[in-house]
C-alpha cells in the first residue's frame, strides 16, 4: 500500500507578498508564479491493488436482485478482479475460466450455471474469447460499474457493459 500526501493548489496576488530579507516582491523575484502548491499534513491518498472499490449504487441495484448467497459470491469476484480489464483472476495471477472460478467457488456444476446466466444476464460479468495456446479460452470480466480494484481500468469495457450505478433497485414487493 503506498499513501501519497495531498497538495492544494492556492492562487495568490504576488505583489502582496515579500520577501523579509530582501524586501522584494515575490512577484520582482519570480515574476511567473500565480499560485502555490500547499502540503495537506492531513489528508492522504492510499493506492493499493488490493483495495476493492465498489460502487455503492450499483451494490443496491444487485442487492435489490440477487440472494444473500448470489451477493457473497458477488462479493468474492471483486476481489478476484485485476489488471485494466477488469478480469477475473487467481492469486496467481492466472486469468480465470469459467471451470476454474467453478472450482475456487465451491459450486455445483448446475447451479453455478444458473449462477453464471443470471450474473450475464444482469450485466455483472460479461465473456471475452479468444484462443490461447491453439485452445478456445472464455475469460471472465467483472463490470468496473460495480467494482473494481485501483482506479483505474480501461474505458472501451463500459461499452459492453450497462453502467449499473443507473439501473434503479428492483422495487421488494
Amino acid at each position: 500500500m503506498s499513501v501519497v500526501t495531498i497538495y492544494n493548489k492556492r492562487r495568490l496576488d504576488t505583489e502582496n507578498y515579500v520577501n523579509t530579507v530582501t524586501g522584494e516582491t515575490l512577484f520582482s523575484e519570480f515574476p511567473n508564479t500565480t499560485a502555490l502548491l500547499l502540503k495537506d499534513e492531513n489528508i492522504a491518498t492510499v493506492s493499493c491493488l488490493e483495495y476493492i472499490i465498489i460502487d455503492s449504487k450499483a451494490l443496491r441495484y444487485i442487492q435489490s436482485i440477487f440472494s444473500t448467497v448470489d451477493l457473497a459470491r458477488i462479493h468474492r469476484l471483486s476481489d478476484m478482479v485485476h489488471a485494466l480489464y477488469n478480469m477475473l483472476h487467481d492469486r496467481n495471477g492466472i486469468a480465470l475460466v469459467p471451470s476454474t472460478l467453478r472450482t475456487l467457488l465451491n459450486y455445483d456444476e448446475g447451479e453455478f450455471s444458473k449462477f453464471m446466466k443470471r450474473l450475464f444476464e444482469k450485466s455483472v460479468i460479461n465473456y471475452i474469447v479468444g484462443f490461447k495456446n491453439g485452445k478456445k479460452c472464455k475469460w471472465i470480466m467483472l463490470n468496473p460499474t460495480l467494482a473494481k480494484k485501483g482506479k483505474a481500468f480501461h474505458k472501451d469495457y463500459l461499452n459492453v457493459f450497462d453502467d449499473l450505478s443507473k439501473k434503479q433497485p428492483a422495487s421488494i414487493s
